[in-house]
């Protein structure tokens, strides 16, 4: 299975307050995506869920995850040359490039989860 999908399945009703699925734009990711969405649909295991849309070059891309994920909220994190830089030099994104633009899509996620709780 893909990563994390087995672990739903063992996960037990009602185990997580969020879950964010990550979906590239690609077909394998959404499906992926799809079928971790419809494991914790089914085994009702997370109160809140948000679909991150990955890596979008494009509105194209957009559409194809929010097409495939439809009734679930989004966040849209655009391809950003700063986190493969950071990545090819072995730091944090948050370090090498606090202002890039996926860096603050992803820091007002995690800001706006953190401060809901």
């Amino acid at each position: 299975m893909e990563a994390g999908l087995g672990t739903l399945t063992r996960m037990a009703e009602g185990s997580l307050d969020r879950v964010l699925l990550v979906a590239n734009p690609s077909v394998k990711s959404i499906e992926v995506a799809q079928r971790a969405r419809q494991i914790i649909v089914d085994r009702n295991i997370g109160a809140s869920m948000v679909v991150v849309a990955n890596r979008l070059r494009d509105e194209a891309d957009l559409a194809q995850i929010t097409g495939a994920l439809e009734g679930v909220d989004h966040i849209a994190i655009p391809e950003d040359p700063a986190i493969a830089t950071a990545d090819i030099r072995a730091l944090s994104p948050v370090d090498e490039a606090p202002d890039s633009r996926a860096v603050r899509v992803l820091d007002g996620l995690a800001r706006s989860w953190t401060h809901s709780t």
